[in-house]
């Protein structure tokens, strides 16, 4: 888990607010704004008053400053927070990122195992400097706040739910980024009016040779079994001649198993998002796009858990997705997203 620790601010609102809130400094606020862009698990203020505190949680503005402790109370007060934190946290194993000054963090790093200091030796001005030019738009974590805001489809589904022509977006159970599902593949179709039928071929056609995206969660299964029909599983048998010259070293039986095995993984652990793109060009764009954005992402990692990393492809273990096309190319831009946004609710 990460967590990422703020310290609070002298120049505060008059009155009762929210944490977040009441923090009225330049400084605090371009904090808050670059620990978003963290995508952290957590995020909590250090406050000189209150130890922990939420960004939710309500309170009355103070005076109380560590500035003005003595090296004992300081002490003290860091014996405090560390309490606090190992009620909610695990001290040895969660990774904490302070954005927060020497007083703060003095007392509180050796009890620590894994932590960061990104702004550690700069003075006022220089933080400053550094968190306007690092306060930019993660566009994957709005990207992933946007697309699961969206409805969610799942198996069994109905087609009158789904557009003829368009973009899919896939969340797999249990992948979590950026405070919500995490995408986990990005897709689309080259004919028209074909989404339907691309659907249906990941989700119900027991046919692996239709589908990469099924051919690769074999391939998965397999690999994690150690199982040698793996290179059997790797055949294509699409053309007429492949199949006359390769069908004699398939296991039918066995290749039946594991595509029921392959439609009952995929049934009970991915559900999707559907957007509506008429124009071919313009889906095999985005889709591109919307590839690169998630696999340049360094905070939208896969879980320990996570199928994909028994494949034996690299490029999907390494991208965290079901893909190995479109990775790390050209990203969206913001005029990118927000064109693509106006369009979905216009």
């Amino acid at each position: 888990m990460r967590i990422v620790l703020i310290s609070c601010a002298s120049k505060k609102l008059p009155y009762k607010a929210k944490a977040k809130e009441l923090y009225a400094s330049y400084l605090f606020k371009l904090n808050l704004k670059y620990a978003e862009s963290l995508a952290p698990d957590k995020m909590f203020i250090l406050s000189a008053k209150h130890g922990v505190l939420s960004l939710d949680e309500e309170i009355e503005p103070y005076n109380q400053t560590l500035n003005k402790m003595s090296d004992a109370e300081v002490k003290k007060w860091a014996e405090s927070v560390a309490s606090q934190l190992s009620i909610i946290s695990d001290l040895k194993k969660d990774e904490f990122i302070f954005l927060a000054g020497e007083k703060y963090r003095k007392y509180l790093i050796p009890k620590i195992k894994n932590y960061r200091i990104p702004l550690k030796g700069l003075g006022i001005g220089k933080q400053l400097k550094y968190l306007k030019q690092n306060n930019k738009v993660n566009l994957c974590a709005e990207v992933h706040k946007f697309f699961n805001s969206l409805k969610r489809i799942s198996f069994p589904f109905e087609n009158e739910n789904i557009p003829l022509n368009g973009i899919y977006i896939l969340f797999q159970k249990g992948e979590k980024a950026h405070q919500g599902d995490r995408i986990v593949r990005v897709g689309t179709h080259t004919g028209d009016n074909q989404l339907k039928s691309r659907l249906r071929q990941h989700f119900i056609d027991e046919n692996k040779d239709r589908s990469i995206f099924r051919k690769n969660i074999g391939r998965a299964l397999l690999n994690k079994e150690k199982d040698p029909y793996l290179k059997i599983w790797e055949l294509d048998l699409t053309a007429k001649e492949s199949k006359e010259k390769l069908s004699h070293l398939v296991d039918w039986e066995k290749q039946k198993q594991i595509e029921k095995k392959v439609s009952k993984f995929i049934q009970d652990n991915f559900d999707f998002v559907v957007i509506r793109v008429d124009d071919k060009e313009q889906r095999l764009r985005l889709e591109s796009k919307m590839i690169s954005t998630i696999s340049k992402c360094r905070e939208c990692k896969p879980s320990d858990e996570w199928l994909g990393l028994f494949s034996p492809k690299e490029k999907i273990r390494k991208s965290g997705l079901w893909l190995v096309n479109e990775l790390y190319k050209e990203p969206l831009s913001e005029e990118d997203f927000k064109n693509l946004v106006c369009q979905i609710i216009s």
